[in-house]
């Protein structure tokens, strides 16, 4: 027996109400992903803060500080390396395998060429910094601080989303799982 103009425009009503069920969970999605990129960008900006307040005290007050050393494979704080015009560290407080911590030459050019340069640095892997590098004299000084709980809160936040998401989509399932419920329902003499 063919469908009745009703079984039909009943079909035609839950395939729509599917598209616009999947574009809903699609906006929902492209939300959460804007959220997410927001959040990692503000969070890694947000790490060349202490950097740049150390460095805003001005370049006597950093090396005046007492001559303390951090290894940074383990210091989550903030720290300071001054090098000369050839790029070479002479004097700071973060320290690599035993030695003042060497940032790529570049980075160092670029701050003397335009009066500040802000990269994220990996001098090992795993082992990630904001790093801010200003102008000294005839050479540079470079303020950094560990990505390790900015990149932290990074992946919890990813996590939070992906379970929004998987939410959303349990939400979306049996949403259109009681939309066929209903209209089998209605079909049914």
């Amino acid at each position: 027996m063919p469908p009745s103009p009703v079984q039909e425009h009943d079909s035609c009503m839950w395939l729509r109400r599917i598209i616009v069920a999947v574009a809903a969970y699609a906006l929902f999605a492209g939300g959460l992903a804007t959220l997410y990129v927001v959040v990692q960008q503000d969070g890694r900006s947000a790490a060349e803060d202490a950097p740049r307040v150390l460095l805003s005290a001005g370049a006597s007050a950093v090396t005046a500080s007492p001559s303390r050393r951090f290894d940074l494979e383990q210091y989550r704080g903030t720290f300071w390396v001054r090098y000369d015009a050839a790029g070479t560290p002479v004097a700071g407080d973060g320290v690599l395998r035993g030695s003042l911590a060497q940032v790529p030459f570049g980075v160092l050019q670029n701050a003397r060429a335009a009066g500040e340069d802000a990269v994220s640095w990996e001098p090992e892997p795993g082992l990630r910094f904001a790093i801010v590098a200003q102008p000294f004299g005839k050479g540079s000084i470079v303020a950094g601080q560990s990505l390790h709980r900015t990149e932290q809160r990074i992946q919890r936040t990813g996590l939070y989303i992906g379970l929004a998401l998987a939410a959303g989509l349990v939400v979306v399932v049996i949403a259109v799982v009681a939309d066929a419920l209903v209209v089998q329902r209605r079909l049914t003499p």
